[in-house]
């Protein structure tokens, strides 16, 4: 015996039940394009991997090169260097000439390397029980490049950062990097 009007609710029933179903695969569908879309391909940096590309670029390092930096995080700016006989003579940033001669060569290749090491450095504290007090927790990434070794990518991603967020990423990628002829 059927009830007057048992079959609409049903229908309607189905239809929810089908419509929820539809509309959370789509969200779920979304998050992993999106998930995808921002994966970040820069593979983990080791001291194995940071000390073999240390070791290449200084076995391989012109003397006279120019290089253009990209960094986007907390203070974003494009910075440029002018490094010539190895030794830093100018640098900019975002077009505007830098006027200590200490801050040239925090762009060059070996002032790099340098900030990398000291992020490695404060790894290497925690791992042993040495980290400063409210020292955030670092993961590190790099890519290098294959002719000269010195750090096309570089991602220093900081997890209970200071500044109260879940975390802070700083990145800085090689837009040029120019062998210049003595």
């Amino acid at each position: 015996m059927e009830v007057a009007g048992q079959p609409q609710v049903s229908a309607l029933r189905r239809f929810l039940v089908w419509t929820l179903i539809g509309g959370a695969a789509g969200v779920v569908a979304t998050l992993l394009v999106v998930g995808w879309m921002s994966r970040d391909p820069t593979p983990p940096l080791t001291p194995q991997i940071f000390e073999n590309a240390h070791e290449r670029w200084k076995s391989a390092a012109p003397q006279d090169y120019d290089i253009e930096v990209k960094v986007s995080g907390p203070q974003a700016a494009t910075y440029r260097t002018e490094v010539r006989r190895g030794q830093p003579q100018a640098a900019w940033r975002n077009g505007e000439p830098l006027v200590g001669m200490r801050t040239f060569g925090t762009w060059s290749v070996p002032g790099m390397f340098s900030t990398i090491s000291r992020d490695l450095e404060s790894i290497q504290r925690r791992a042993e029980g040495r980290a400063m007090p409210g020292a955030p927790e670092l993961i590190l990434k790099a890519q290098f490049d294959s002719r000269y070794s010195f750090p096309q990518s570089y991602r220093r991603i900081e997890w209970g950062s200071r500044r109260g967020s879940d975390a802070v990423t700083v990145k800085w990628d090689v837009v040029e990097f120019k062998v210049v002829a003595p």
